[in-house]
C-alpha cells in the first residue's frame, strides 16, 4: 500500500487577481491556516471522524502529528524546508503523506486568460491569491512538465475559471476551485481541499484525493489510490482497486445548485467501484 508520496518544486510562477518538545507539535509564527505554504508546516487532512471532514490548523514540530481528537500519530517526515499534508482515515490511521514546496512570502501577480507551463518548466508552482474578488484565472491551467503544484488559499477565494490539464508526474493542486474539469496524465497526482465543478479524470498510479467537493464523476485509471473525506455528487470509478484506500467519502446533493457545499447537502457513503473490464 502506498504510504508516502513526495512532491518537490524549485521554480515558482505565481498567478492571481516548532515546538521545543518534538512530541508536542505546536503552531509557529506565520501562516498557520490549513492553506499555508510556509516551510516545515504540517496539515492533517482526510476523514478525521468529524461530521464535517476537513483540515486542521497547521502544526510544526519534528515529532508526532496531532489529530483533531488530540491523538498523536507518527507520520513520515518531508525534506527540510518543505511542508506536508498527513492524510488520515476515519480511524485516525495515516494512509498517505504528501510533501510540497514551501515559500513563506510568495510574490503575487495578476494573470488573465490561460496559464500554460511548458515541458521545460518542471517544478513550477501556480499560486492563486487570497482575495475574494471572483475568478482569478479566467482561462485554463495547463502543465506539461513534472512536479507542478497549483497552490490556493481556499476554494472560496482562489478560483480557476476554466479547466486544469496536466501531463506530467507529481502534479498537485491544493485549496482552489476549478469551474471546469481536471484531467491529469501521470503518476502521483494530488488534489486536496479543492472544489471541482466538473469531472476528475486521472490516468496514472499513486493518486491522492482528500477533502474535495466534486460535482462531477471521479474516474481513475491506475492503482494505489487514496480517496478520503471527499463529498462527491457523481460516482467514483477505479480501473484497478489494488492497494485502494476509499474512506469517508459521502454523497453531495447540490440542492440549491450553488456549486458550494451547504449544510444538509451531505448524504450516504459513496463507494469506490472497480471499472468493469471490456
Amino acid at each position: 500500500m502506498k504510504s508516502f508520496l513526495k512532491i518537490s518544486a524549485s521554480v515558482v510562477f505565481v498567478f492571481g487577481c516548532g515546538g521545543s518538545d518534538p512530541q508536542e507539535p505546536v503552531a509557529a509564527a506565520g501562516d498557520n491556516t490549513a492553506y499555508t505554504s510556509d516551510p516545515d508546516k504540517t496539515v492533517v487532512v482526510g476523514a478525521t471522524g468529524s461530521t464535517a471532514p476537513g483540515a486542521g490548523a497547521a502544526q510544526t514540530g519534528t515529532g508526532c502529528v496531532t489529530l483533531p481528537s488530540g491523538q498523536c500519530v507518527e507520520a513520515k517526515s518531508c525534506a527540510p524546508g518543505e511542508r506536508r499534508d498527513v492524510v488520515v482515515d476515519s480511524g485516525g490511521k495515516v494512509v498517505a503523506v504528501v510533501c510540497y514546496p514551501a515559500d513563506a512570502t510568495p510574490t503575487v501577480v495578476d494573470a488573465q486568460g490561460n496559464v500554460e507551463l511548458g515541458k521545460n518548466q518542471n517544478g513550477g508552482v501556480v499560486a492563486i491569491d487570497d482575495k475574494a474578488d471572483g475568478v482569478d484565472v479566467a482561462g485554463n491551467v495547463t502543465a506539461a512538465g513534472n512536479n507542478v503544484t497549483v497552490y490556493g488559499h481556499g476554494a472560496d477565494v482562489s478560483v480557476i475559471g476554466g479547466s486544469v490539464t496536466a501531463g506530467g508526474n507529481n502534479f498537485a493542486m491544493r485549496g482552489v476551485t476549478v469551474q471546469g474539469n481536471v484531467d491529469v496524465t501521470g503518476n502521483n497526482a494530488t488534489l486536496v481541499l479543492c472544489v471541482i465543478n466538473g469531472n476528475v479524470h486521472l490516468v496514472g498510479n499513486n493518486n491522492v484525493i482528500a477533502n474535495c467537493d466534486i460535482l462531477g464523476n471521479i474516474e481513475i485509471e491506475g492503482v494505489n489510490n487514496t480517496l478520503v473525506g471527499n463529498r462527491v455528487a457523481g460516482t467514483i470509478t477505479i480501473s484497478d482497486t489494488k492497494n485502494l484506500v476509499c474512506d469517508g467519502n459521502v454523497k453531495w446533493t447540490d440542492a440549491n445548485a450553488s456549486k458550494t457545499f451547504d449544510t444538509g447537502e451531505s448524504g450516504a457513503a459513496v463507494m469506490c467501484s472497480e471499472a468493469k473490464q471490456k
